[in-house]
């Protein structure tokens, strides 16, 4: 069996210091991506729920319909406490086990106006096929953001310290997240002349080095290769958002012809 980070290990543990700036955050980052006042009475999907974190901000923009799924059963719990502490009323938004690659699981979802899914896909081991059913949940008409790594002249290199992180026990991990702490610091302050540890959006900096270094099953791809392919799927590109630093996601936000 192919051993696979515990993705919501990680967000359980990054759920306790969630606070009401974060979801602000988050808020932010969505109307950034699809729009000001955009989410307003829509549907939204949140493939790859984590902490439920963007669920809960596009229910507090006003959409009317939540769906957050999540292949890790710890990732939907801790999603669905996170709704009822956040919300004031949670009646709209719920939260599913199920996996973007199980396409009996993905067509009884139904389709949605928004569908969303921010550094997901590119972990799932089938990055092709996560895509291609991920975008068959879109209504016509309706848009499809994606955030994919970037692919880059290290990315092979990464692949094999991701893999050696989820074949290690707890002590050879903390090792990795030893070394590559100061590493990742002090590459993203020289390329982003920012302070790591004011995370915009997601994660704070630590969860979001475990997170990185740990996730494991692993895949990325180029601006170019990524709008061709959801071209491939019927899509327009409307926005395509180059990673800040080059071995991090791009950002695509996407429309499906009426």
């Amino acid at each position: 069996m192919k051993r696979m980070f515990k993705f919501g290990e990680n967000w359980a543990s990054f759920s306790r210091q969630l606070d009401e700036a974060r979801i602000e955050d988050a808020m932010h980052s969505l109307n950034s991506l699809f729009g000001e006042g955009t989410l307003q009475g829509k549907s939204f999907v949140d493939i790859g729920c984590g902490s439920g974190l963007f669920s809960i901000a596009a229910a507090r923009l006003g959409c009317n319909s939540v769906v957050g799924i999540d292949v890790d059963p710890v990732s939907v719990q801790v999603s669905r406490e996170n709704a009822v502490r956040w919300l004031d009323c949670a009646d709209n938004v719920s939260f599913l086990y199920a996996s973007i690659l199980d396409g009996e699981q993905v067509e009884s979802l139904g389709q949605f106006d928004l569908v969303y899914s921010w550094g997901v896909l590119h972990h799932t081991g089938d990055m092709r096929t996560a895509i291609r059913n991920a975008a068959a949940l879109v209504k016509p008409g309706g848009r499809f953001m994606i955030a994919i790594y970037n692919r880059h002249w290290s990315s092979g290199g990464w692949w094999m310290v991701k893999r050696a992180y989820n074949h290690s026990g707890k002590l050879g991990q903390t090792f990795l997240i030893w070394i590559f702490t100061p590493i990742i610091y002090v590459a993203k302050w020289l390329v982003s002349l920012e302070n790591p540890f004011r995370m915009r959006r997601g994660m704070d900096f630590m969860h979001n080095v475990v997170d990185w270094v740990g996730g494991y099953p692993y895949e990325y791809a180029s601006v170019d290769e990524m709008s061709r392919h959801l071209h491939g799927l019927g899509f327009d590109v409307l926005d395509a958002r180059q990673a800040d630093i080059p071995i991090g996601c791009n950002e695509f936000v996407c429309k499906l012809a009426d």
